[in-house]
């Protein structure tokens, strides 16, 4: 859904016309929300000169997830600080895979970069946060944004689940 369709299904809900940027800072408020749940995998190559120098990862980074070395196998070999530094303990090129938090929107026709599962979600938080904008009492602005969190779950619950076999060694 982009901006547009998540607004429309808003307004039929709420029976109002709701802003175009007052859409967008709300979409973009429930993206934020979501955050690394999003589950947002992107993976950068990364040269160290020198064992054990500490190099900046992007800034959007909220977890490393695995680290390749140049033959693509597995390197456990590094240290992670925060989340925007890394450091190998050899020098060389290594991938490394990491989660990183969703961008917002900044146009009502830009689609959000989270999974499809999650666009409902965002229609019952801009429904939350429109009756939420003038009365932060309403009950259905507070029914709306308990939704949004359900859901959220509910989405990132179902696509965080394990889709390959599991081994189980075997010891005798």
């Amino acid at each position: 859904m982009t901006g547009v369709e998540i607004k429309l299904a808003a307004e039929k809900y709420v029976d109002e016309f709701i802003e175009d940027h007052d859409a967008v800072a709300a979409i973009s408020e429930a993206i934020a929300e979501i955050g690394d749940m999003a589950l947002i995998d992107e993976n950068i190559m990364i040269a160290s000169t020198e064992p054990r120098e500490w190099l900046d990862l992007p800034v959007d980074v909220t977890t490393v997830v695995e680290v390749e070395d140049e033959a693509r196998n597995t390197y456990r070999g590094y240290r992670v600080r925060g989340n925007n530094l890394i450091s190998f303990n050899d020098a060389g090129t290594y991938k490394v895979y990491y989660r990183r938090i969703p961008r917002p929107i900044f146009g009502i026709n830009e689609t959000p970069e989270i999974h499809e599962a999650y666009h409902q979600a965002l229609v019952s938080f801009l429904i939350g946060w429109w009756k939420l904008k003038d009365d932060d009492e309403n009950p259905d602005g507070i029914r709306n944004m308990e939704r949004f969190k359900e859901k959220v779950m509910r989405v990132y619950n179902s696509l965080n689940r394990r889709r390959t076999p599991q081994q189980v060694p075997v010891v005798r």
